[in-house]
């Protein structure tokens, strides 16, 4: 069985996970979910252990005392003629049904207990599961039975779902407004249902009739309900539900419903799709350059941009022009990449940028941790390799981040450059994020990219390999093409190293040109902007 599909797998199963440390985030820190299973699982044996010595010993008392009351209902009064049967019966009802009545009453195990509820906690986890199995289903227009079935993209895994996990899977769905995926998945708890005695079939039958209502389905829906109160006339909870039903379709609009795909068709014109459509349109391949338009990029060695690389080329593969995007090859060693893991003890949950500060999002599910350049020897090595590639000046880059990411971790389509200068952090001592330098710190086996919807490419992971680009035009303004994204994770475990270039030292670097190299392309821009803004006042 693959390992993070178990881990997700085991997640649903538990249904409340471990610890106040958050672990879906992370496929490293997840790993850590199976030695607290382990813990439960040597807790229960004792708890076990100990409560059938009890039982053990309770029986034999029992049948001690059983044989000693037969033999003196078989000998009569002559059994208390001898004065050690007295003593006996007298002990027995004394000083032994006390010591039994302590034992029946002494809560066998509860120390054991007491761990094992310490281990079980936070149900956020189990929410956090549940919400990176239905990205990946979102994002890479997957079928609900196809990943029931352990069926990811064409590749089987040795996983199934029960009725309940598919039950489980379509409420969060609905919860979090994605009524097509949730009908998808109570339609295969439907199927499911029977070989599953955990979950209540009519259960499944009403929840059905709630999506359809949320689709836009109020005929569906009233059908739906109707014929499950006549099949449970005498049922409470189904004619509660119908009312409130009857109550909340009263004047709504009916929409026409298409139960035969679990995903809405992407546009005709698909590059005039919104901002974060057009980031999953191109995580799951949609989006992506024509033959056409790849004809001019190539591949080939680095050498111009230092001399140390007329020694030691570097190999680089274009991937976009303007703006520019390219990847290098083979740029850490695997030597270099367990040195720079063994960095990373104290990951945590990865924030993103708002008005108010850094803050936990749901728009970025990875742990990450910042290291100072002085940390390690290796980070300096690094730096002055960045420089050499890139022909930017590193002394005013930021702190390195690592980051990890778990189940469905990705994060949504962002640019790295600060449009918000004057709450940023140290913004003015070192200028915006004029580049950012990508390394993969390790293979992903499915999933993962790095997608750029306006360049219409996808990077895939490759341990030792690195993707660089622009963040800014040349005259500094920002470059709203830079947008890109990490696609959700499928299977694998993602580590990457983020190099995030500042401006300032650069003049010499990436001299400005003597026309605004933005206004060429702002007019294309115009039309994607007033898109995303329509979409912000939605939200």
């Amino acid at each position: 069985m693959n390992w993070s599909i178990f881990i997700a797998f085991t997640l649903a199963s538990f249904g409340i996970l471990l610890t106040k440390a958050e672990f879906y985030s992370s496929v490293h820190k997840m790993s850590l979910v199976m030695d607290f299973e382990l813990k439960m699982l040597q807790n229960m044996q004792k708890f076990l252990g100990k409560n059938q010595n009890k039982l053990n010993y309770l029986k034999e008392r029992l049948s001690e005392y059983e044989r000693e009351r037969g033999e003196a209902l078989t000998q009569g009064p002559v059994y208390f003629e001898n004065p050690v049967n007295k003593y006996l019966l007298t002990k027995r009802l004394t000083t032994d049904w006390e010591r039994l009545e302590n034992v029946l009453q002494y809560k066998e195990g509860e120390k054991i207990l007491k761990r094992i509820e310490n281990t079980i906690v936070e149900k956020s986890e189990l929410d956090g599961a549940l919400e990176g199995v239905l990205r990946l289903h979102d994002v890479y227009r997957l079928n609900a039975s196809d990943i029931a079935r352990g069926l990811l993209q064409g590749v089987q895994y040795d996983v199934q779902f029960k009725a309940r996990h598919c039950f489980d899977l379509g409420m969060k769905a609905l919860e979090i407004h994605y009524p097509k995926l949730a009908y998808g998945w109570f339609m295969e708890a439907l199927r499911r249902s029977p070989n599953d005695e955990t979950i209540n079939k009519l259960d499944i039958e009403l929840a059905l009739a709630d999506t359809k209502f949320h689709m836009g389905d109020i005929k569906g829906a009233n059908q739906t309900f109707a014929e499950l109160v006549t099949l449970n006339a005498d049922n409470e909870k189904v004619a509660k539900l119908y009312a409130q039903f009857v109550e909340n379709s009263a004047g709504k609009p009916e929409y026409f419903a298409d139960y035969s795909t679990e995903h809405f068709p992407p546009p005709a014109d698909i590059l005039t799709a919104e901002r974060p459509d057009l980031f999953k349109y191109t995580c799951s391949g949609l989006v992506k350059k024509s033959p056409r338009e790849e004809r001019d990029l190539r591949c080939g060695y680095l050498t111009e941009t230092h001399p140390f690389l007329l020694l030691a080329p570097i190999k680089v593969e274009e991937l976009n022009h303007d703006p520019l995007l390219v990847t290098f090859y083979d740029v850490l060693s695997d030597k270099e990449i367990e040195t720079l893991r063994k960095l990373t003890r104290s990951i945590e949950r990865a924030t993103v940028m708002s008005n108010n500060g850094s803050v936990v999002s749901k728009v970025r599910t990875s742990q990450f941790q910042f290291i100072p350049v002085t940390a390690h020897p290796i980070l300096a090595k690094i730096d002055q390799r960045v420089e050499d590639m890139t022909n930017l000046n590193m002394k005013h880059s930021e702190e390195h981040q690592f980051a990890n990411y778990g189940i469905g971790g990705h994060y949504s389509e962002h640019h790295d450059y600060f449009d918000i200068p004057e709450k940023i952090w140290r913004y003015n001592e070192m200028g915006n994020r004029i580049a950012t330098l990508l390394f993969y710190l390790s293979d992903v086996e499915q999933g993962g990219g790095t997608a750029y919807p306006y360049m219409k490419q996808m990077v895939l992971p490759q341990k030792g390999a690195a993707a660089f680009w622009y963040n800014l035009y040349a005259s500094g303004k920002l470059d709203q093409r830079s947008l890109h994204g990490a696609c959700p994770i499928i299977v694998g475990s993602k580590w990457v190293q983020n190099r995030w270039i500042r401006e300032w030292d650069q003049s010499d670097r990436r001299p400005c040109y003597t026309f605004d190299d933005a206004i060429a392309t702002e007019s294309m821009m115009e039309v994607l902007n007033k898109q995303n803004q329509n979409l912000a006042m939605e939200k």
